[in-house]
């Protein structure tokens, strides 16, 4: 509480300024300023990316206000009655403040809401930042110290408090505290700063006051809770207090008459070499003491004069600001490294390709980049779980540590994406290319042997992009993305996981993405048609049933063929969407032959993509098709890829079985290029078994075929399976299947192409035609 009326009583008396504490306010604020420019650049630097543009209109406020207060400290310097005018000036800087210490302020309560935690403790760590500076240059008037401090830390402690959860609430708690501290601190040094200027004005003014008040100040000197140390002109020690004496862990015979110019460290003596011809210096920075301990501290340095204005020696105020710096440094550290892997993050990442391009090594050097991403990872997260994912990851981070040498850099981009950088290797392009391929190869290599965790062994592999820099280049997000370019690549090669980064790599990529444009653009457009192919009886060739298959009428590449776009749309989320396309197509088909009395096929079947078919409301939206067009059931059969079941088994098999006690027959379409036909023959309920054409493309010339063929069919037959056999392009491969089985049904060129709706109709819907 006494503590309390100090401060009150101390403000109630700094109602009136001084004209020394005006001038001490724009000096001080001048050494500040341009550090201001660079923090706010650093800040935008930080924020932009996350923000945009609100982040444009702060940085502009904040260099609006900043260059007129660098406007108003020239117009001092310039006015030659200042001192006079020493009201008007304090009266601009004081409102000048206020709006500074607002601008600020915006930037924790209008952005906190808006970013992640990372973004979170940077604005947190620069409002502090800015706040401390008010110590530094608002000392000589505490009151203007007080509310710039709380303008700025109090919303931003609201702001943090108001996100919600525990750890902003408790966060938000701790700024208050540091709000609290930073008072006190201004109270402190504002009230040691009277104290020091009254002995410096005692020492002008009489040596009689300064013996008669020297007892008091002496109390306070001895109790000052940063250290103080007086010194002469040949830079010894001459007085110091008893917390400088605890802050160097020294005593008081050790300090009197120590030359500072025998210190290891010679910043003491550059402090206070610099105050002595300046008047003031004011540093920052680390100090090794002579006992081998580091620390970062604070200084200000005054040059000391006698009555007649001659100087006699100096002063310092040490603060220990080791604490604070280790803050800061960790939340720099938080900001720029991967809390799980300790590498460094995406940011850190890019903070290093900057420092690394900007070497000068790089305008003559090649570097090298390898882009690694886990193959099957979001499966492992799935059935494992994120908790079993985040220790593979860490694994993977440990034996890329182990790869790793000094001078290379790793990263860890976000998921299970990791980066390697080799800078330098050398001038020799042929070189780096044979030393990249054979650290690729190392790499390919790390993973060969299991992964063993939580007594799981786990066989990992890793697509790995590579990408040669080359000299002098510096497009950071053109180097990234040529790694993703090269990263993909290896993963869809199956025969390789490594693949390095070249121009027709990057072309196909732009081309791929130029398609799935023109794909997005063909759904909303409905730039797509139906084309059926017959299905024909093997035993007279008279068509019974057709395939709708789906052709893109692209309006420069003319019809393209599903093999092109089927797999852009799968990898776009747009697959479902074509499907139904396609399906509302073949029903409202059905229905107008059906009114035209033309229609007599058993049925036309859609391939249903597994995707679509676990779709919440399948059944629902499949069912209310069928119903609005005014079709049967048995009109509509249901293809469904092996490979398209492989990871959507157990979600599939309920949907299929409800569609067979709905009516609805199903085929399983490419029987043989999955992994678990028999199985699925077994336990899912199929009316048709389609065999792909791969195991007819030989038959005329390999027994084998034959023989795997007939075995197919055996076993199908003995599901009660109607087998249709996909591909069938000569006469000799239809007699031999007709010779293992003349009631099977079959479909490809021999037969016919695919048609579009009119010719299918002009040439197939007339009763028992045979094509």
């Amino acid at each position: 509480m006494d503590t309390l009326a100090d401060i009150i009583g101390t403000l109630q008396k700094t109602n009136s300024i001084k004209k020394e504490n005006v001038y001490h306010l724009y000096r001080l604020s001048e050494q500040t300023l341009m550090g201001i420019f660079g923090l706010i650049i650093v800040i935008f630097y930080f924020l932009y990316p996350v923000v945009g543009s609100p982040i444009v209109v702060w940085v502009a406020a904040m260099i609006g206000i900043v260059s007129v207060r660098i406007y108003h400290i020239a117009q001092f310097k310039k006015d030659k009655k200042r001192q006079e005018n020493y009201l008007k000036w304090y009266r601009k800087f004081f409102i000048s403040s206020l709006i500074k210490a607002t601008i600020s302020s915006a930037l924790g309560f209008l952005f906190i809401p808006l970013v992640g935690l990372t973004e979170q403790m940077f604005i947190i760590a620069s409002l502090i930042g800015l706040s401390a500076g008010a110590i530094s240059s608002l000392y000589p008037d505490m009151r203007l110290g007080f509310i710039y401090t709380v303008i700025i830390l109090l919303p931003l402690s609201i702001a943090v408090m108001a996100v919600g959860d525990i750890a902003h609430i408790i966060l938000s708690l701790m700024l208050l505290g540091y709000c609290g501290i930073q008072l006190m601190l201004i109270y402190n040094i504002h009230t040691q700063n009277m104290e020091l200027e009254k002995r410096q004005q005692d020492i002008i003014d009489a040596q009689k006051e300064l013996i008669r008040n020297k007892e008091t100040f002496q109390r306070f000197y001895q109790q000052a809770p940063i250290g103080i140390m007086f010194y002469d002109l040949n830079l010894k020690v001459t007085d110091c207090n008893n917390a400088f004496l605890s802050l160097f862990l020294r005593n008081r015979e050790e300090m009197m008459g120590l030359d500072m110019c025998e210190l290891p460290d010679k910043t003491a003596v550059e402090v206070a070499e610099k105050a002595l011809s300046e008047g003031f210096f004011h540093y920052i920075g680390p100090y090794h003491s002579s006992q081998g301990l580091k620390y970062w501290t604070e200084v200000k340095s005054f040059a000391i004069s006698n009555a007649k204005g001659d100087i006699v020696g100096g002063t310092m105020m040490i603060e220990n600001k080791t604490n604070e710096h280790e803050a800061v440094e960790r939340l720099e550290y938080l900001a720029s490294h991967d809390p799980l892997t300790k590498l460094l993050n995406r940011r850190g990442f890019k903070e290093y390709m900057i420092e690394m391009t900007n070497d000068p090594r790089h305008s003559q050097y090649y570097s090298t980049l390898f882009y690694l991403d886990l193959n099957r990872f979001k499966y492992i997260n799935d059935s494992l779980g994120h908790s079993f994912g985040d220790k593979l990851l860490q694994e993977v981070a440990k034996r890329l540590e182990r790869f790793a040498k000094n001078d290379y850099r790793l990263s860890r981009l976000g998921g299970d994406e990791f980066v390697v950088v080799i800078p330098f290797l050398s001038k020799d392009a042929h070189v780096v290319e044979e030393r990249a391929k054979a650290y690729s190869q190392e790499l390919d290599m790390m993973f060969e042997e299991p992964f063993v965790i939580e007594n799981i062994r786990l066989y990992m592999k890793s697509g790995i992009g590579v990408v040669i820099i080359q000299p002098g280049f510096n497009d950071i997000e053109e180097i990234v993305r040529h790694a993703d370019i090269s990263m993909y690549q290896a993963k869809k090669e199956s025969h390789t996981q490594i693949s390095f980064y070249n121009y027709q790599l990057d072309r196909e990529r732009k081309e791929i993405f130029s398609l799935q444009q023109d794909l997005i653009y063909a759904v909303e457009e409905d730039l797509f048609e139906i084309y059926l192919q017959p299905i024909l009886r093997i035993s007279d060739d008279s068509v019974h049933a057709a395939e709708a298959l789906i052709r893109w009428i692209h309006p420069q590449k003319g019809v393209l063929l599903p093999d092109t776009f089927i797999p852009l749309a799968i990898e776009l989320g747009i697959i479902t969407e074509i499907g139904w396309r396609v399906f509302g197509k073949v029903c409202e088909t059905i229905s107008r032959w059906k009114r035209e009395g033309i229609w007599n096929l058993e049925y036309i079947s859609v391939n249903i993509d597994a995707k679509q078919l676990i779709e919440y409301n399948f059944n629902e939206r499949f069912f209310g098709e069928i119903e609005r067009h005014g079709i049967d059931t048995k009109d509509i059969l249901v293809e469904i890829t092996e490979t398209s079941l492989i990871d959507n088994f157990v979600l599939a098999e309920e949907i299929i079985l409800e569609l067979r006690e709905r009516g609805i027959r199903c085929a399983i379409d490419d029987f043989g290029t999955g992994y678990s036909s028999l199985s699925y023959l077994k336990k899912l309920s199929f009316s048709i078994l389609k065999i792909d054409k791969e195991f007819i493309r030989d038959l005329e010339t390999h027994q084998d075929s034959e023989d795997l063929i007939h075995t197919i069919i055996k076993i199908a037959k003995q599901f009660n399976y109607h087998v249709i056999i996909e591909g069938v392009e000569n006469e000799q491969q239809k007699e031999i299947i007709s010779s293992i089985d003349n009631t099977l049904s079959y479909q490809g060129y021999l037969a016919n192409h695919p048609l579009s709706i009119e010719a299918f109709r002009d040439r197939c819907m007339n009763r028992e035609i045979k094509v």
